[in-house]
């Protein structure tokens, strides 16, 4: 067969077809009308059922277009084991009238959409005359200079619409009643809560401010390689200004004992103006008074130990050259501000009971190095404790004075000489 004879055979059976179920549904009805009367009632509330649910799944424009005649979906025929009972009819739809059109049962549609209904123009007021009137008697109260400027936009409104005074004027000119003067309502600001303050919120008194010509006092501890200075303004307790690294010292713990021993002294000394030196081969340089009125009683020999700078030393404390500039321009001032005599305090280290214990503890660990091997200073260093002492509890540098085989402090009887510069 050629393509085309089967194109046209396939178009013939489904023509055929067509027409076979066509002829099925119109012939149908009469089958089903031979069943008993008796099931006609659920017949028909299945064949409405069934027509319904049809309905349901159909778009909406196809329920529209598509007429249905009566019996067109048949109920299906019962069981033969088995007859159903009527199914009650609801009241609507045995109440509902018939169709127009011949179709049986209720298809429910959606309501049509409502048309669009065009705005009517504004109605003229009824008082149009009044209002008229009022724009007269408005324009009349017009200053001339506001009537000439309105009069363009008068006459082109008068064109426009010749019978119809302006709206806005009309509102303008309709008198408004005894108004009442509106309040005007002003923010009211929150006043901050005040907070009595702290009970440190105030100083009693302002920081000290130290400066050249306060009275200055020097503490040297060998030990540890410090220098202090102290400073005291107008007579108060000193306090600590500046503690600076020592560079270097010489020898070991314990005093000077005599010249080129390079050991660097320990004791209660005294500087005066005579016993600076700015010209010194090493930066600045002071001398500390080495040997004091207890080193000459004691026999100890020696001289020119000074604190000075350049960070080198024989016998003396070498400080940086930073460090002396700011020491000795303190100790200078002092002295020419009417200090008499600065005093130096030079000890092997802080003066506590733990340390000299240590220091003179001797025995084995003496021997290796662990402890110092100073027992044969532990009275002369308790001796130089009780000045360190009575510095720390009362803040003032005691007066000291050389007693033969110690220090006196405070006072000392006639055989005793007080410690001084030169």
């Amino acid at each position: 067969m050629t393509p085309r004879q089967t194109h046209l055979a396939l178009a013939a059976v489904a023509v055929v077809a067509l027409a076979g179920g066509v002829a099925a549904l119109r012939y149908m009805p009469s089958v089903t009308s031979r069943l008993p009367a008796r099931n006609e009632a659920a017949r028909t509330a299945r064949s409405e059922a069934a027509r319904t649910a049809w309905s349901g799944a159909l778009p909406t424009g196809m329920r529209r277009a598509m007429r249905m005649q009566p019996g067109a979906f048949p109920p299906a025929p019962p069981p033969a084991t088995m007859i159903a009972p009527p199914l009650p009819v609801p009241a609507e739809v045995a109440a509902a009238p018939p169709a127009a059109d011949g179709l049986e049962g209720s298809i429910s549609f959606p309501p049509a959409p409502a048309e669009k209904v065009a705005p009517t123009p504004p109605a003229r007021p009824a008082n149009l005359a009044e209002l008229a009137q009022r724009f007269a008697e408005t324009a009349a109260a017009t200053p001339a200079d506001q009537q000439a400027a309105e009069a363009p936009a008068a006459s082109s409104a008068a064109q426009t619409h010749p019978q119809e005074p302006s709206a806005r004027a009309a509102l303008e000119a309709t008198p408004a009643g005894p108004t009442e003067a509106q309040p005007t309502q002003v923010a009211r600001a929150v006043e901050p809560t005040l907070r009595p303050a702290p009970d440190d919120a105030f100083q009693q008194e302002a920081p000290v401010r130290f400066g050249m010509g306060d009275q200055v006092f020097v503490r040297i501890f060998k030990q540890e390689g410090q220098l202090e200075l102290w400073l005291r303004k107008n007579n108060a307790r000193f306090s600590l200004y500046k503690t600076f690294p020592i560079c270097k010292w010489s020898g070991r713990l314990g005093p000077k004992m005599k010249e080129a021993d390079y050991q660097s002294p320990e004791g209660f000394y005294s500087v005066s103006t005579k016993q600076l030196h700015p010209n010194s081969n090493y930066h600045r340089a002071f001398n500390v008074g080495y040997p004091n009125a207890f080193d000459r009683q004691n026999g100890r020999t020696g001289g020119l130990v000074m604190v000075h700078g350049a960070c080198k030393s024989v016998g003396c404390f070498a400080m940086t050259d930073r460090g002396i500039e700011e020491i000795y321009a303190f100790v200078e001032a002092a002295l020419r501000a009417g200090q008499k005599e600065v005093q130096v305090h030079i000890f092997p280290f802080r003066m506590t009971e733990q340390m000299i214990a240590r220091e003179t503890g001797g025995g084995w660990l003496a021997f290796v190095g662990a402890t110092g091997n100073y027992e044969h200073w532990a009275a002369f260093w308790r001796n130089l404790k009780e000045g360190y002492d009575l510095f720390e509890q009362s803040g003032e540098p005691p007066a000291a004075f050389a007693c033969g085989d110690h220090y006196a402090f405070g006072a000392g009887d006639s055989s005793c000489k007080r410690i001084a510069g030169w």
